[in-house]
């Protein structure tokens, strides 16, 4: 099998690199490969860039004048910096929706070992978390929330604005894990008022090992990383100039196109949708980005079911690639009650993808899934 046989249909876990992204990265490989915390004139040029990298960045997201960036090394870092380093201790109150991605729903259990009371706030029968279910749950007490922008399982939108008023009645911090939604979301911070946002850059065509937290003026937070005063003494270590400047420009280029990008990416999803003979589409009339579409098998094991697909030249998965290999359901559908969740595969497009790969990958799912249960009638696992 090669390359062009396999229809990659996981743009959710990982995208490639722009080839206009590296072009800008490349020179600080090379070239311009100084250290940026130099005092002489050559680390000099190199913190200039990390600088406009950081402007870059910041301006893409609305956040000009009211916060700043810190650069990361992915999006669980900057989660893990968020949660852990925010101003919130034993006996504090922090809410988490239930829907979150692994690192978020990780750092609340370590919290709990910590003495944080933490309450975790479910999602309506489409994956989103509504303003009145989090009234119920953030009081006096809670000095910090964490819900998520884009589910990065069935790709709902989640009405962040709303639930930011909700949070600052009661002046507790708010942080948003916005890495699903750099391509198709519009994300103004200004607009929103979170405290604090995250995205990772091989989500939206910048390298992997590239990642950034917003944190809006006025929050202080604790280091992650002990050492040396860099990203404004947050996280030590060399700055990774190559990086910046590849996630910024990835992500200036995405919020500038992410109206053509959310076009694109419905119009394949109905194609795909549209040439599937069976499962149940999740929350398949929520408002969603297009670009995620999980579907739901009844008499198969999706696990099974994506290696199958993987044989047949469809790449899928069946949740967060940073929970593969694990025996459950995501806890997106579990949140949800999704029936036959056990049998649930999540199919992502890209940029790449056409509408003729997306037709061609839903008949080959007809085809394995019929295989499949045919097996199973048969005696066989499925």
């Amino acid at each position: 099998m090669t390359d062009k046989s396999v229809i990659y249909l996981d743009y959710a876990a990982t995208t490639p690199v722009d080839a206009e992204v590296i072009a800008e990265a490349l020179p600080y490989f090379g070239a311009s490969f100084y250290n940026p915390a130099s005092s002489h004139i050559m680390g000099q040029i190199a913190s200039m860039a990390l600088e406009r990298a950081r402007r870059t960045a910041l301006a893409a997201i609305g956040g000009k004048g009211c916060g700043r960036i810190v650069f990361t090394s992915g999006g669980t870092e900057a989660v893990n910096q968020a949660i852990k380093c925010a101003p919130v201790k034993a006996g504090d109150h922090i809410v988490v929706s239930a829907i979150e991605h692994d690192s978020v729903l990780a750092c609340a259990e370590r919290m709990k070992e910590l003495g944080v009371f933490v309450d975790f706030v479910m999602p309506d029968a489409d994956g989103v978390i509504t303003p009145e279910a989090f009234s119920k749950v953030v009081n006096e007490n809670t000095k910090l929330v964490c819900v998520m922008t884009v589910n990065n399982i069935i790709g709902t939108i989640q009405p962040i604005k709303e639930l930011v008023a909700v949070a600052k009645k009661y002046g507790a911090l708010f942080f948003t894990d916005a890495v699903q939604a750099a391509n198709a979301v519009d994300i103004d911070v200004s607009d929103s008022g979170v405290d604090m946002l995250c995205l990772s850059g091989h989500k939206f065509y910048a390298p992997k090992g590239t990642g950034l937290l917003y944190v809006k003026e006025g929050v202080k937070l604790k280091p992650l990383l002990d050492g040396g005063a860099q990203e404004y003494g947050l996280r030590a270590g060399t700055a990774d100039v190559a990086g910046a400047v590849a996630i910024a420009e990835a992500l200036s280029r995405a919020q500038n196109d992410h109206d053509k990008y959310y076009a694109h990416a419905h119009a394949v999803s109905n194609a795909f949708i549209s040439a599937l003979d069976c499962g149940e589409v999740i929350a398949k009339n929520a408002r969603k980005t297009g670009d995620i579409v999980s579907v739901a098998f009844d008499g198969v094991n999706g696990g099974r079911l994506a290696v199958a697909l993987s044989v047949a030249g469809v790449c899928c998965s069946v949740g967060s690639a940073c929970s593969a290999g694990s025996a459950v359901p995501p806890p997106t559908l579990t949140a949800m009650k999704v029936k036959n969740a056990d049998g649930a595969v999540r199919f992502s497009f890209g940029k790449p993808t056409t509408l003729a790969q997306a037709a061609a990958a839903a008949k080959i799912v007809n085809e394995t899934v019929a295989k499949l249960k045919s097996a199973k009638a048969g005696g066989g696992k499925a």
